[in-house]
């Protein structure tokens, strides 16, 4: 489990430093906020979409 783990982390090191290797330091640093966007967006979906079911089973559980 802990080498998979260790695979991956590296994985995603390369990936990155294949992405970024011919940027300039401002591009670098443009690349990074965009995946941080990308990330930030993601997450306020997903926090969206279980604030919603969360919603949801409320009503459900106090209709009378």
């Amino acid at each position: 489990m802990v080498v998979k783990a260790i695979d991956l982390i590296r994985a995603i090191r390369d990936k990155h430093y294949e992405e970024t290797k011919n940027l300039s330091a401002e591009e670098h640093i443009r690349y990074f906020e965009q995946k941080a966007e990308h990330l930030s967006n993601q997450l306020k979906t997903k926090l969206n979409e279980s604030s919603d079911k969360s919603m949801d089973i409320n009503i459900l559980i106090n209709q009378d």
